[in-house]
């Protein structure tokens, strides 16, 4: 439990804790870069009348199967949660696909 306990306390909770420290700086622009390199946004103008959705950094530590620190990691993500379904978006989509939802796939093509 100590020792879940010292992560917790490393993992920072907002963008202003994180700049304080470089090895959160430095996983924050790794994020940054692999978002403009793979053009995920796209800048568009706001409908009338609909909300923005606001967005948040989450950081994570991820260990080692020793339990010694592999990777400091960064997350740029939308808050999706204050989006409502048929009034915000009518579409949803995932970045990843589920090896289940790839097998249905190619045992169509059989």
């Amino acid at each position: 439990m100590a020792l879940m306990t010292k992560l917790i306390e490393m993992e920072p909770s907002s963008f202003e804790e994180e700049v304080c420290q470089f090895v959160w700086v430095d996983a924050t622009v790794e994020d940054y870069e692999s978002i403009m390199k793979n053009n995920v946004w796209e800048v568009v103008s706001r409908p009338e009348g609909k909300s923005m959705v606001g967005s948040i950094w989450i950081y994570k530590v991820k260990n080692a199967v020793d339990g010694s620190i592999k990777k400091y990691k960064a997350k740029f993500v939308a808050k999706g949660f204050s989006h409502v379904e048929g009034v915000d978006y009518e579409d949803t989509f995932a970045p990843f696909a589920r090896y289940s939802s790839i097998r249905s796939i190619l045992a169509l093509d059989e």
